[in-house]
């Protein structure tokens, strides 16, 4: 990344960009901008292990927004492990509906052979059709 100053601001530009966009301006939060041109451009924060310190495009990226960026993200997967609670509820549902089914069609298949079983057995001519196969 080459940091240097452009009409009393310091700005960025990383290698990949392009040269006739407009640079990133990069505030320095708590520093002191240099109006003379020598100056050396004010050094990057080292990284802090807790939270990151970053600035790009005019934006400073500070202690509030890091707290209220981890709020955020402790409310998502809250919700999402909400989510998970209600999808594995549904899935039991599933389970037993699907079960319940499975009951109620082996007891109407045991009601068709027996009156298939009658039929035969009074010998009317009176049939039912055959159950259908699943």
């Amino acid at each position: 990344m080459k940091i240097f100053k452009e009409n009393g601001q310091w700005v960025a530009k990383s290698k990949g960009f392009d040269d006739e966009s407009e640079p990133s301006t990069l505030p320095f939060e708590g520093k002191d901008i240099y109006d003379d041109e020598d100056a050396p451009p004010p050094s990057p924060p080292q990284p802090r292990s807790h939270r990151p310190s970053c600035s790009t495009s005019g934006y400073t990226f500070t202690e509030d927004h890091y707290n209220l960026l981890n709020g955020r993200i402790d409310s998502l997967a809250s919700t999402v492990d909400g989510l998970q609670h209600v999808v594995s509820d549904l899935q039991n549902t599933m389970a037993t509906i699907q079960t319940t089914v499975g009951g109620l069609q082996t007891s109407v298949d045991g009601i068709t052979s027996m009156i298939h079983a009658l039929q035969s057995y009074l010998g009317t001519g009176f049939l039912l059709p055959p159950p259908p196969e699943m």
